[in-house]
């Protein structure tokens, strides 16, 4: 019992500093994961390493990655939306992806699969009703793992804590559901597939673009607006990355979604890029359509697409707002996607 102990507290140790799927903000205290499950198990069908842990056929990798489609654009537009508000959708979507993925695997495969999603999960994962009911966990112990949750020290829990909590036969179960390690830190974080630039009115600085056209370079699409003092602040950023990476490995398009009367001035847009000295591509989004499709909330944000045209880090807002470190951290993420081959 003791080495099924150490194993099963190994493998929370894992997943607990795991980065590649760890979340930015801790699980409020009545037991919502964040990321939520749905995202987890969309974010674990999609990547390489798991398909090539599940020994994929190429026919599979195909079924799987049209299962993905189906749903990815929903997922993303929920990426905001508080899980509780958004929970009976995101629920849907799960269905639908786990539907498509059963047809797509063996049963074997499949049993593999949620094993890997509940490593990915992790250990706030015990505070969750699928996994409370398949450990049978009573009320008492249910609530001491959420208590664990709530007071977890930077988002980590103790496992020793969660491990004591259990029952031997208990312990023996999760062991079960978690199976052989998998090492997470091959996961690679992906958002989604960029959604297409739409119903652009103009582009300045160039003819006109698409994101199927880029793939194989690495594209920073960031919303502004020129009346936008935030959005200001952020230029010089945007166009130092420009000069700073090769052209045949990053392209740069500011979309301008206009928020004023002045804004959807294209005359006025015109004059602020030469005034800014702005040589990027710009699309200018007088009816949101791109904003829309991409279900962005604020100005400034900039996305950053890698070589296969999925969305793979974001940033809200100014970024280098009172200290923050924005700029650094997403021209060093463009460095390591460039480096992706």
């Amino acid at each position: 019992m003791l080495q099924l102990v150490k194993f099963v507290i190994g493998i929370l140790l894992v997943l607990d500093s795991a980065p590649a799927i760890a979340a930015d903000a801790q699980a409020p205290s009545d037991a919502v994961e964040i990321p939520t499950p749905q995202y987890v198990r969309l974010m674990m069908a999609r990547d390489s390493a798991v398909q090539t842990e599940l020994k994929l056929s190429p026919a599979q990798r195909i079924k799987v990655k049209a299962a993905i489609v189906e749903v990815d654009q929903p997922f993303w537009r929920l990426r905001d939306v508080p899980p509780t508000k958004s929970a009976q959708e995101l629920q849907a979507l799960d269905v639908t992806l786990r539907q498509n993925m059963d047809q797509t695997l063996s049963a074997e495969q499949r049993v593999r699969f949620e094993q890997l999603v509940l490593q990915a999960r992790g250990a706030k994962a015990l505070a969750a009703s699928d996994l409370r009911q398949q450990l049978v966990l009573s009320g008492d112990q249910s609530q001491s793992i959420a208590d664990l949750i709530a007071t977890a020290d930077g988002g980590t829990l103790s496992t020793q804590k969660v491990m004591a909590i259990l029952k031997p036969d208990q312990q023996s179960k999760l062991a079960e559901l978690f199976g052989p390690r998998f090492d997470l830190s091959q996961v690679s974080r992906i958002g989604c597939f960029a959604p297409e630039l739409r119903s652009v009115e103009a582009w300045i600085n160039t003819a006109p673009l698409s994101l199927q056209t880029q793939r194989g370079k690495v594209v920073v699409v960031h919303f502004w607006a020129f009346g936008c003092i935030n959005c200001i602040r952020n230029l010089p950023h945007y166009q130092a990355w420009r000069e700073r990476f090769p052209d045949k490995d990053l392209t740069v398009i500011g979309v301008h979604t206009p928020e004023t009367a002045a804004e959807r001035d294209l005359e006025q847009l015109r004059a602020n890029i030469i005034e800014r000295g702005i040589k990027y591509p710009v699309a200018f989004d007088l009816h949101g359509e791109t904003w829309k499709a991409w279900a962005n909330n604020l100005w400034p944000s900039v996305y950053l697409i890698d070589r296969e045209g999925q969305v793979r880090s974001w940033w809200y807002g100014e970024l280098n707002w009172q200290g923050a470190t924005g700029e650094a951290q997403m021209r060093q993420r463009i460095a390591s996607l460039i480096a992706e081959r």
